[in-house]
């Protein structure tokens, strides 16, 4: 069952473009959010699916950690959200039987928000999302010809991360009042701060 709803999303997910090509257009707001700290994990008996090159649960968490931070970090609202980010299951997809059989990458992954200002989880429940690969003329035939493990798992870190900001723009829970405190740059420290400088 878990497979087979990966499965499902390929064709919803086929017409997918490049996961950072937004970075070069202005960056939208998502209402007053800015990113607080990003919590990446990986279950402890995180599924491995069929036909898969192997990656360890260390090296999960460093991508999505990377991708999530150069996504978010973009935007600047006026209070901290922080984000926790769990891979679920894969496939890191290898060589397979051109057009018939060429097997994609795919990332199942859970996501949980928590308010800084009220420690609130918002997420009632961790929010799954699966990915798919980038699809170009070479991925078509399988990206298991075409590229290293490695650029599969980035790919499908930055997928994640700009499926999680599509998912954050259609939730309800960034539009009240700033809450960060910007203290002036010309704020004079304290006695007891200039003592210890």
């Amino acid at each position: 069952m878990f497979w087979r709803a990966a499965s499902l999303c390929l064709l919803l997910l086929a017409g997918c473009s490049a996961p950072t090509q937004d970075f070069n257009s202005e960056v939208v707001p998502i209402g007053n959010f800015r990113l607080g700290e990003i919590v990446p994990r990986a279950e402890a008996e995180l599924t491995k699916g069929p036909f898969s090159r192997l990656a360890s649960r260390g090296e999960w968490m460093d991508a999505l950690d990377l991708a999530f931070n150069s996504r978010f970090s973009r935007f600047e609202g006026g209070s901290y959200y922080h984000l926790g980010i769990t891979a679920a299951g894969y496939v890191l997809a290898k060589p397979g039987i051109p057009v018939i059989g060429a097997p994609k990458s795919i990332l199942i992954f859970t996501v949980i928000v928590l308010e800084d200002h009220t420690g609130k989880i918002l997420t009632e429940k961790p929010h799954q999302i699966t990915v798919i690969e980038q699809l170009s003329g070479a991925s078509f035939l399988g990206s298991g010809f075409t590229r290293r493990r490695e650029e599969q798992l980035t790919d499908l870190a930055q997928q994640a991360a700009r499926a999680t900001e599509n998912w954050l723009r259609t939730q309800p829970w960034f539009d009240g009042p700033d809450t960060i405190v910007e203290l002036p740059n010309n704020l004079e420290p304290s006695v007891g701060e200039s003592a210890t400088q």
